[in-house]
């Protein structure tokens, strides 16, 4: 599956490459993949007995005039080839890729409640200075998450949540090593 999701992807890219279109490509690939990624799309899609053109007519109501011709080209294709199980994934993978192209990383940021914008900013120049790279960030409220955040940035986690500093006082308590802070 991984092969054909990039081989799709890769041609994407190479058509927005070939079309200098990747940054207004790559803004319509997240609101696409978005979109089509919620539960209610994903089950319409999938359903055995939702004929092509219904799917088509859904892309097309949705979509006609918002997206390029390579984009909805590439989701008629995976609809032709049976594929809509691969369009979200084909589309997370091209993204990644025209991030990367563009020296944009994506930084997720989930905290227990909504982060003000000057906390957004923050964190943003924060990431910007120990990366050297673009970042571009994304918010999710968890509400799993006791207090604080952590951040899911290029392959790393950075943990600032409650929960982990409450295991790892608890941790150190059972091994007898006490740490305290004057902060």
């Amino acid at each position: 599956m991984a092969n054909i999701t990039e081989r799709y992807a890769n041609a994407l890219l190479d058509l927005s490459n070939e079309g200098d279109t990747l940054e207004k490509d790559l803004e319509q690939a997240i609101l696409v993949r978005d979109a089509l990624g919620e539960s209610e799309v994903q089950a319409f899609l999938l359903h055995p007995h939702v004929s092509n053109s219904e799917k088509y007519k859904l892309f097309n109501n949705v979509f006609t005039g918002v997206l390029s011709n390579n984009l909805m080209g590439l989701l008629h294709l995976m609809v032709r080839k049976n594929r809509e199980s691969l369009i979200v994934p084909v589309l997370t993978e091209y993204i990644e890729c025209a991030n990367k192209r563009l020296g944009i990383i994506e930084a997720k940021v989930v905290s227990a409640k909504g982060l003000t914008q000057k906390q957004i900013e923050s964190i943003h120049a924060q990431l910007t200075k120990k990366t050297g790279k673009q970042i571009k960030i994304i918010t999710t409220v968890d509400p799993d998450v006791i207090g604080g955040f952590y951040i899911l940035i290029d392959g790393h986690i950075f943990d600032g949540t409650i929960r982990t500093k409450l295991n790892t006082l608890k941790e150190s308590l059972k091994r007898g090593v006490f740490c305290f802070n004057d902060n």
